[in-house]
């Protein structure tokens, strides 16, 4: 009777876990070594106006997961509101760096993370 009890709730319990892992409410945590780094690069061609929603979606996912590094723009062919959207999240963001059709970095960043305004 105990066991039949126990397979109950363990089976709710395993049911319970499932739908939240289908769902995305459990993030995976991620620990970096203490000299190691990440870098998620977001290659962007031409026009994309949900760029700053990308990138905010981005940075909410490397919170929530814990997982300190930055991201990387790389733009190609971009049209002018697109190419304005990048320069403003990378001015706004400490973790953003713009790079536009493989020159170098428009703005170079000092600190590799800070954290979004909210």
């Amino acid at each position: 009777m105990v066991y039949r009890a126990f397979a109950i709730i363990a089976a709710a319990l395993l049911c319970m876990l499932l739908m939240h892992l289908a769902a995305g409410k459990l993030p995976a945590k991620v620990k970096l070594g203490r000299n190691s780094r990440c870098c998620l690069l977001l290659t962007v061609r031409g026009y994309e106006p949900r760029l700053e929603r990308s990138v905010r979606e981005l940075m909410q996912f490397m919170v929530s997961g814990r997982l300190y590094g930055e991201i990387i723009i790389h733009g190609s062919l971009l049209d002018a509101e697109t190419r304005a959207a990048a320069r403003t999240l990378a001015e706004r963001y400490g973790c953003v760096t713009f790079i536009e059709d493989g020159e170098s970095p428009w703005s170079r960043k000092t600190s590799c993370w800070k954290y979004p305004a909210r």
